[in-house]
């Protein structure tokens, strides 16, 4: 075997000829590092092949999961949606029945102040004589100048819940104008007060204004201690049912 080495193609020709003599001199001129370089590299690789695959099926579980969450938070909006629209149709049901409720306390408040008549006109100091009828009151209209009263207030006027006839103490005529709540408010006193207002402007005679039910609202204590209102409370057990 001619070995002689004259130029880098003899050295090239040798090693080739020779492997083991190519694995010398790499051994010779490279690190252990860089002679296992390349079977890392490839280690390396398989490695990342692995890790990508293992990313590729974990955002494939994620984008399952999301799809499913998605799905999920669908149906909560639509159950959240269904569970409003029976809520608020409950409210309007609970704001009905809270309306009628309402409807017939006042009712039955009026009923028991009614037959209560003659003791609202006692406890103000006045004998009773009649409770007007709305057909009185028509007639009082009929017969009044009411000129410059709208007629929708002349209409309520009409309405009103008691208008009371009366004397005091020297046989005197005069009017009690009363409205009647279950629970008696502003809106209550200041109807009392027009009715009574308009009823000295169609009789000439004096009026009076009060209040009835069973219970009143805070805000109207200045008007009843003022003595502008008088304030009759209905005993809870006339209101109760036989």
């Amino acid at each position: 075997m001619n070995t002689t080495i004259h130029t880098i193609e003899d050295l090239i020709r040798i090693l080739d000829d020779n492997p083991e003599w190519m694995d010398a001199l790499r051994a010779r001129l490279l690190t252990r590092e860089l002679i296992e370089l390349p079977e890392r590299f490839n280690q390396f690789v398989a490695e990342m092949n692995s890790f990508v695959a293992e990313m590729n099926s974990f955002v494939a579980e994620m984008n399952s999961f999301v799809a499913e969450m998605n799905s999920f938070v669908a149906e909560m909006h639509r159950f959240v949606e269904t569970t409003n629209r029976r809520f608020d149709a409950l409210e309007n049901r609970v704001a009905s029945i809270q309306d009628d409720v309402g409807i017939l306390k006042g009712a039955h408040a009026r009923s028991a102040a009614l037959r209560e008549t003659p003791f609202i006109a006692s406890e103000m100091g006045f004998r009773w004589v009649k409770d007007l009828t709305e057909f009185d009151l028509w007639e009082l209209i009929n017969g009044a100048d009411t000129s410059g009263i709208p007629t929708n207030e002349l209409r309520s006027f009409r309405r009103a819940d008691l208008i009371i006839e009366a004397t005091d103490q020297n046989g005197t005529l005069c009017y009690i104008a009363v409205e009647i709540s279950f629970t008696a408010n502003g809106r209550d006193t200041t109807r009392a007060l027009r009715n009574a207002e308009f009823m000295t402007r169609f009789t000439g005679k004096q009026a009076f204004s009060a209040v009835v039910g069973l219970r009143r609202d805070d805000r109207i204590q200045g008007l009843v201690e003022s003595g502008e209102v008088f304030w009759y409370q209905l005993d809870p057990e006339i209101l109760e049912a036989e």
